[in-house]
Protein backbone atom coordinates (compact mmCIF):
# COMPACT_ATOMS: atom_id res chain seq x y z
CA UNK A 1 0.00 0.00 0.00
CA UNK A 2 1.40 3.40 -0.96
CA UNK A 3 1.60 6.49 1.22
CA UNK A 4 -1.09 8.11 -0.93
CA UNK A 5 -3.43 5.17 -0.31
CA UNK A 6 -2.78 5.32 3.45
CA UNK A 7 -3.49 9.06 3.57
CA UNK A 8 -6.66 8.62 1.49
CA UNK A 9 -7.84 5.99 3.94
CA UNK A 10 -7.00 8.24 6.90
CA UNK A 11 -8.87 11.16 5.26
CA UNK A 12 -11.93 8.95 4.79
CA UNK A 13 -11.72 7.76 8.42
CA UNK A 14 -11.43 11.38 9.59
CA UNK A 15 -14.40 12.43 7.41
CA UNK A 16 -16.52 9.59 8.82
CA UNK A 17 -15.66 10.54 12.41
CA UNK A 18 -16.57 14.17 11.75
CA UNK A 19 -19.78 13.16 9.96
CA UNK A 20 -20.74 10.90 12.88
CA UNK A 21 -19.98 13.71 15.33
CA UNK A 22 -22.14 16.11 13.32
CA UNK A 23 -25.10 13.70 13.33
CA UNK A 24 -24.73 13.05 17.07
CA UNK A 25 -24.59 16.76 17.86
CA UNK A 26 -27.64 17.44 15.65
CA UNK A 27 -29.57 14.63 17.38
CA UNK A 28 -28.64 16.04 20.80
CA UNK A 29 -29.79 19.52 19.70
CA UNK A 30 -33.15 18.11 18.56
CA UNK A 31 -33.58 16.19 21.82
CA UNK A 32 -32.70 19.29 23.85
CA UNK A 33 -35.13 21.43 21.80
CA UNK A 34 -37.95 18.95 22.45
CA UNK A 35 -37.16 18.82 26.19
CA UNK A 36 -36.93 22.62 26.45
CA UNK A 37 -40.21 23.04 24.56
CA UNK A 38 -41.89 20.69 27.05
CA UNK A 39 -40.51 22.72 29.95
CA UNK A 40 -41.67 25.99 28.37
CA UNK A 41 -45.11 24.49 27.79
CA UNK A 42 -45.36 23.40 31.42
CA UNK A 43 -44.20 26.84 32.56
CA UNK A 44 -46.93 28.46 30.44
CA UNK A 45 -49.50 26.09 31.96
CA UNK A 46 -48.37 27.00 35.48
CA UNK A 47 -48.48 30.69 34.55
CA UNK A 48 -52.01 30.33 33.11
CA UNK A 49 -53.18 28.79 36.37
CA UNK A 50 -51.56 31.45 38.54
CA UNK A 51 -52.79 34.95 39.16
CA UNK A 52 -49.36 36.47 38.73
CA UNK A 53 -49.40 37.20 34.99
CA UNK A 54 -48.76 40.93 34.51
CA UNK A 55 -51.76 42.92 33.43
CA UNK A 56 -52.60 46.51 32.63
CA UNK A 57 -55.27 48.28 34.66
CA UNK A 58 -56.54 51.68 33.55
CA UNK A 59 -55.87 54.28 36.20
CA UNK A 60 -56.88 57.46 34.37
CA UNK A 61 -60.41 58.86 34.76
CA UNK A 62 -63.02 57.29 32.55
CA UNK A 63 -65.83 54.76 32.62
CA UNK A 64 -66.13 52.33 35.50
CA UNK A 65 -63.34 49.79 35.31
CA UNK A 66 -64.53 46.27 34.52
CA UNK A 67 -61.70 44.67 32.54
CA UNK A 68 -57.93 44.55 32.56
CA UNK A 69 -55.57 43.82 29.69
CA UNK A 70 -52.53 41.62 29.21
CA UNK A 71 -49.30 43.55 29.82
CA UNK A 72 -47.24 41.32 27.52
CA UNK A 73 -49.75 40.53 24.76
CA UNK A 74 -52.35 43.33 24.83
CA UNK A 75 -55.12 43.87 22.33
CA UNK A 76 -55.49 46.98 20.19
CA UNK A 77 -57.52 48.77 22.86
CA UNK A 78 -54.31 49.47 24.77
CA UNK A 79 -52.97 52.45 22.87
CA UNK A 80 -51.15 54.52 25.46
CA UNK A 81 -49.54 52.48 28.23
CA UNK A 82 -49.21 55.64 30.33
CA UNK A 83 -52.94 55.35 31.01
CA UNK A 84 -52.43 51.94 32.63
CA UNK A 85 -50.72 50.54 35.68
CA UNK A 86 -48.79 47.29 35.36
CA UNK A 87 -49.82 44.88 38.13
CA UNK A 88 -50.16 41.16 38.65
CA UNK A 89 -53.70 39.89 38.14
CA UNK A 90 -53.99 39.20 41.86
CA UNK A 91 -52.83 42.71 42.76
CA UNK A 92 -55.28 44.20 40.25
CA UNK A 93 -58.18 42.29 41.77
CA UNK A 94 -57.07 43.09 45.32
CA UNK A 95 -56.75 46.80 44.48
CA UNK A 96 -60.35 46.92 43.26
CA UNK A 97 -62.35 44.84 45.76
CA UNK A 98 -65.53 46.87 45.18
CA UNK A 99 -65.49 46.18 41.43
CA UNK A 100 -65.65 42.98 39.44
CA UNK A 101 -62.58 42.84 37.20
CA UNK A 102 -62.14 40.29 34.45
CA UNK A 103 -59.69 39.60 31.66
CA UNK A 104 -60.13 41.35 28.34
CA UNK A 105 -61.32 38.73 25.88
CA UNK A 106 -59.42 40.36 22.98
CA UNK A 107 -55.96 40.11 24.60
CA UNK A 108 -53.79 37.09 23.87
CA UNK A 109 -53.66 35.52 27.33
CA UNK A 110 -52.14 32.24 26.12
CA UNK A 111 -49.25 34.16 24.58
CA UNK A 112 -48.95 36.24 27.75
CA UNK A 113 -48.73 33.02 29.80
CA UNK A 114 -45.93 31.75 27.56
CA UNK A 115 -44.04 35.04 27.88
CA UNK A 116 -44.49 35.11 31.66
CA UNK A 117 -43.47 31.45 31.97
CA UNK A 118 -40.30 32.03 29.97
CA UNK A 119 -39.54 35.12 32.02
CA UNK A 120 -39.88 33.15 35.25
CA UNK A 121 -37.58 30.45 33.83
CA UNK A 122 -34.99 33.12 33.06
CA UNK A 123 -35.37 32.86 29.29
CA UNK A 124 -36.44 36.42 28.67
Amino acid sequence: MSYADVFNELRQDRAEVLKDLHYRVMRLHREADVALARISSRAAKVARESEEIPCLVRWTPGPELTIYHSADAPCGRVRDRQNFRRLSEKAAKDASPHRWLERCSACSWSQAAMIYGKEKLGQE
